[in-house]
Protein backbone atom coordinates (compact mmCIF):
# COMPACT_ATOMS: atom_id res chain seq x y z
CA UNK A 1 0.00 0.00 0.00
CA UNK A 2 2.83 2.18 1.09
CA UNK A 3 6.63 2.33 -1.12
CA UNK A 4 9.11 4.60 -0.73
CA UNK A 5 11.18 2.90 -3.04
CA UNK A 6 12.12 3.26 -6.70
CA UNK A 7 9.98 1.49 -9.04
CA UNK A 8 12.17 -0.76 -11.44
CA UNK A 9 12.13 1.38 -15.22
CA UNK A 10 11.69 -1.67 -17.10
CA UNK A 11 8.91 -3.04 -14.98
CA UNK A 12 6.93 -0.16 -14.21
CA UNK A 13 7.76 2.58 -16.85
CA UNK A 14 4.66 4.75 -15.97
CA UNK A 15 4.85 4.46 -12.27
CA UNK A 16 9.01 5.05 -12.37
CA UNK A 17 7.62 8.46 -14.43
CA UNK A 18 5.31 9.79 -11.73
CA UNK A 19 7.92 8.90 -8.76
CA UNK A 20 10.45 10.37 -10.46
CA UNK A 21 8.75 13.49 -10.91
CA UNK A 22 6.59 14.15 -7.71
CA UNK A 23 7.89 11.59 -4.94
CA UNK A 24 11.79 12.54 -4.40
CA UNK A 25 13.38 14.48 -1.76
CA UNK A 26 15.38 17.20 -2.82
CA UNK A 27 18.09 18.28 -4.42
CA UNK A 28 19.59 19.35 -0.99
CA UNK A 29 23.11 19.14 1.22
CA UNK A 30 25.63 19.76 -0.61
CA UNK A 31 23.40 19.86 -4.46
CA UNK A 32 21.74 22.53 -3.17
CA UNK A 33 22.28 23.95 0.27
CA UNK A 34 19.94 26.95 -0.15
CA UNK A 35 17.10 24.09 -0.14
CA UNK A 36 14.21 24.98 2.26
CA UNK A 37 14.45 21.97 4.00
CA UNK A 38 18.03 23.13 5.07
CA UNK A 39 18.32 24.49 8.51
CA UNK A 40 21.94 26.12 9.87
CA UNK A 41 23.59 23.70 7.03
CA UNK A 42 21.66 20.34 8.29
CA UNK A 43 18.60 18.47 7.09
CA UNK A 44 15.52 19.41 8.61
CA UNK A 45 13.58 16.94 7.14
CA UNK A 46 16.30 13.70 7.84
CA UNK A 47 16.99 13.26 4.42
CA UNK A 48 18.43 10.83 3.55
CA UNK A 49 17.31 8.34 5.39
CA UNK A 50 18.75 4.83 6.52
CA UNK A 51 19.10 2.07 4.17
CA UNK A 52 16.26 -0.60 5.74
CA UNK A 53 15.53 -4.05 4.46
CA UNK A 54 12.38 -4.30 6.16
CA UNK A 55 9.63 -1.86 7.68
CA UNK A 56 9.86 -1.66 11.32
CA UNK A 57 8.00 0.33 13.96
CA UNK A 58 9.78 3.06 15.87
CA UNK A 59 9.35 3.26 19.40
CA UNK A 60 7.58 6.91 18.84
CA UNK A 61 4.94 4.84 16.97
CA UNK A 62 6.43 6.07 13.06
CA UNK A 63 6.77 3.31 10.78
CA UNK A 64 10.38 3.04 9.67
CA UNK A 65 10.01 1.72 5.73
CA UNK A 66 11.92 -0.73 3.92
CA UNK A 67 14.20 1.17 1.89
CA UNK A 68 16.71 -1.56 0.38
CA UNK A 69 19.86 -1.03 -1.04
CA UNK A 70 18.73 -2.42 -4.52
CA UNK A 71 21.23 -0.56 -7.02
CA UNK A 72 18.10 1.54 -8.45
CA UNK A 73 19.47 5.66 -8.88
CA UNK A 74 17.78 8.33 -10.63
CA UNK A 75 20.10 11.44 -11.36
CA UNK A 76 18.97 14.32 -12.52
CA UNK A 77 20.57 17.85 -12.75
CA UNK A 78 23.82 16.49 -11.36
CA UNK A 79 22.09 15.09 -7.96
CA UNK A 80 21.37 11.03 -7.52
CA UNK A 81 18.70 9.83 -6.03
CA UNK A 82 18.26 6.68 -4.49
CA UNK A 83 15.46 4.74 -2.14
CA UNK A 84 17.19 7.35 1.14
CA UNK A 85 15.08 10.10 -0.67
CA UNK A 86 11.96 8.68 -1.54
CA UNK A 87 9.04 10.62 0.19
CA UNK A 88 6.33 8.00 1.30
CA UNK A 89 3.74 7.05 -1.24
CA UNK A 90 0.64 4.73 -2.41
CA UNK A 91 1.33 3.47 -6.04
CA UNK A 92 -1.86 3.28 -6.82
CA UNK A 93 -2.99 6.71 -6.16
CA UNK A 94 0.18 8.06 -7.58
CA UNK A 95 -0.98 6.74 -10.73
CA UNK A 96 -4.66 8.17 -10.44
CA UNK A 97 -4.18 11.12 -9.19
CA UNK A 98 -0.72 12.15 -11.08
CA UNK A 99 0.67 14.52 -8.12
CA UNK A 100 2.57 14.44 -4.85
CA UNK A 101 0.93 12.47 -2.24
CA UNK A 102 2.89 12.36 1.07
CA UNK A 103 1.03 9.34 2.63
CA UNK A 104 1.85 8.00 5.73
CA UNK A 105 0.29 5.00 7.92
CA UNK A 106 -0.52 6.84 11.50
CA UNK A 107 -0.39 4.52 14.66
CA UNK A 108 -0.66 7.52 17.22
CA UNK A 109 -3.66 7.92 19.05
CA UNK A 110 -2.42 11.82 18.92
CA UNK A 111 -2.70 11.89 15.27
CA UNK A 112 -6.20 10.47 15.02
CA UNK A 113 -7.25 13.14 17.56
CA UNK A 114 -5.31 16.00 15.70
CA UNK A 115 -6.87 15.15 12.18
CA UNK A 116 -10.24 15.03 14.02
CA UNK A 117 -9.94 18.31 15.81
CA UNK A 118 -8.73 19.85 12.93
CA UNK A 119 -11.58 18.80 10.74
CA UNK A 120 -13.81 20.07 13.71
CA UNK A 121 -12.13 23.77 13.50
CA UNK A 122 -13.86 23.98 10.22
CA UNK A 123 -12.53 25.58 6.94
CA UNK A 124 -12.19 29.17 6.81
CA UNK A 125 -14.80 31.04 5.04
CA UNK A 126 -15.36 34.55 4.17
CA UNK A 127 -19.17 36.06 3.54
CA UNK A 128 -19.87 38.66 1.25
CA UNK A 129 -22.95 40.58 0.57
CA UNK A 130 -24.11 42.63 -2.53
CA UNK A 131 -26.36 45.16 -1.65
CA UNK A 132 -30.08 44.37 -3.83
CA UNK A 133 -29.66 40.78 -3.49
CA UNK A 134 -31.07 38.50 -0.59
CA UNK A 135 -28.88 36.25 0.74
CA UNK A 136 -29.71 32.56 2.11
CA UNK A 137 -27.51 32.72 5.51
CA UNK A 138 -28.59 28.92 5.94
CA UNK A 139 -28.01 27.90 2.45
CA UNK A 140 -24.58 29.66 2.62
CA UNK A 141 -23.49 27.80 6.18
CA UNK A 142 -24.69 24.58 4.80
CA UNK A 143 -22.51 24.74 1.68
CA UNK A 144 -19.10 25.98 4.01
CA UNK A 145 -19.61 23.08 6.73
CA UNK A 146 -17.56 20.20 6.47
CA UNK A 147 -18.59 16.70 8.38
CA UNK A 148 -15.65 14.88 9.11
CA UNK A 149 -16.15 10.78 9.81
CA UNK A 150 -16.43 11.30 13.19
CA UNK A 151 -19.35 13.72 13.09
CA UNK A 152 -20.75 11.41 10.02
CA UNK A 153 -20.83 8.48 12.27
Amino acid sequence: MISVQLPNPQLQPLLYAKVTKYMLHGPCGANNPQAKCMVNGKYSKHFPKDYRERTDWAEDSYLLYARPDNGLVFECNGARFTNQYMVPYCPQLLLLFDCHLNVEISARLGTVKYLSKYIYKGPDKATMEISGRMQDEIKAHLDGHFIGPTEAC
